[in-house]
């Protein structure tokens, strides 16, 4: 057993340096086609005329807004729903560069939480949500961004430029590429943060307890990096307060290339017992949370509505058990005998969206007389 476990942790290493390698070559991949499209649309507009080079100003800004997590605890089929369920927060600065009148270059930071729970999601809506309900998965994700982005007016601004002469009302398009750290995390069961003598974070990282699987000898499911590459990509207005301030409102949508935002993967239920021998017991509780009977985030009740759906035959069918709760965790778990799904299986992977009200400042207004040759 011990050196089952020291060829897997290689393995996982290995499976993790692999998978941070295809990250950064992926994100160098997009920055670079970013970058040859941001220079072509700067080129087309003339930006290194007299005209422009005059015109040309700058902007920091800082604004927030709301975080929206679109993945397996939130599907993207039903992607409204995340405009509403489980809406977290977003906090951003930037700085801007604006090189013709009608395009201009951003470097972001942004902090994202991003939260997804199958109790909440799926509480007013069983008859659709049902199976995530019983699954009771939650997760939550402090998500650290770094991106830079082209921004393109959807109406040009014909004939005019720099600071003092730009429209007080501009609708614009934005997409770029960008690098982020993330960190999801979930909450213990209350039979260990409630243990006498507890003292521990309640808030768990869960790559390292490797829930899909990952530890197992010979699982073909790898182990997942903390850093990815995104692609942003928005709609926005931009309004003038006055010849120093703007106020913007956006909204974008982050695609990823990783299925873990969530730490659930497009896979089955890992075998449990594997699961406790080579990842600990913390492993196991923190991968199947079906049979407790509140909310493993929350910790309200989950009995009425489990009961609700133990009820209707178009859910179970002819399984019913004298054990609502014992025979709706075995229906829809490792075992299940009519589910064993864990996570959802399809071509996309985890994304979240954001809106953003930013106050930005012009840092530099003045005409600058071009160099005479």
């Amino acid at each position: 057993m011990p050196s089952n476990k020291k060829t897997k942790k290689y393995v996982l290493k290995t499976n993790f340096t692999q998978s941070m390698a295809k990250s950064l070559k992926l994100t160098f991949g997009f920055l670079l086609l970013s970058m040859l499209l941001i220079s072509k649309a700067a080129n087309s507009q003339g930006l290194f005329s007299p005209k422009n080079v005059v015109n040309q100003y700058t902007t920091v800004g800082f604004g927030a807004g709301s975080a929206h997590y679109i993945g397996d605890l939130a599907l993207p089929s039903h992607f409204y729903r995340s405009l509403y369920k489980n809406v977290r927060w977003n906090l951003n600065a930037n700085y801007t560069k604006y090189l013709t009148p009608n395009a201009a270059i951003r470097v972001q930071l942004s902090w994202v939480r991003l939260l997804g729970d199958d109790y909440t999601y799926g509480k007013d809506n069983l008859d659709l949500y049902y199976q995530s309900y019983i699954r009771n998965l939650h997760f939550r994700n402090d998500v650290k961004e770094v991106a830079l982005s082209g921004i393109f007016n959807l109406i040009p601004n014909i004939g005019k430029g720099g600071a003092r002469n730009r429209s007080k009302f501009t609708p614009y398009a934005t997409i770029g590429i960008g690098l982020i750290a993330h960190d999801p995390k979930a909450t213990l069961p209350d039979i260990i943060t409630k243990a006498p003598g507890y003292s521990g974070d309640k808030w768990q990282s869960l790559r390292q307890y490797n829930t899909s699987g990952q530890a197992i000898p010979n699982s073909t499911i790898e182990q997942y990096s903390l850093v990815q590459a995104v692609i942003p990509l928005g709609l926005g207005v931009r309004m003038k307060v006055n010849n120093k301030i703007d106020i913007t409102l956006e909204g974008n949508l982050r695609i990823t290339n990783t299925d873990y935002l969530d730490d659930v993967g497009p896979a089955n239920y890992a075998d449990l017992t594997q699961l406790e021998n080579y990842g600990g017991e913390l492993s196991n509780l923190l991968s199947y949370r079906a049979a407790e009977s509140t909310s493993s985030r929350t910790g309200e009740d989950r009995l009425p509505l489990l009961y609700q759906i133990y009820g209707d035959p178009d859910k179970l069918g002819a399984i019913a058990g004298p054990d609502p709760l014992g025979t709706l965790a075995s229906s829809y778990g490792p075992e299940g005998s009519i589910s064993k799904q864990r996570g959802s299986k399809g071509f996309l992977k985890d994304m979240y969206g954001t809106t953003q009200i930013t106050i930005s400042y012009i840092i530099s207004d003045k005409i600058k007389c071009p160099v005479l040759k």
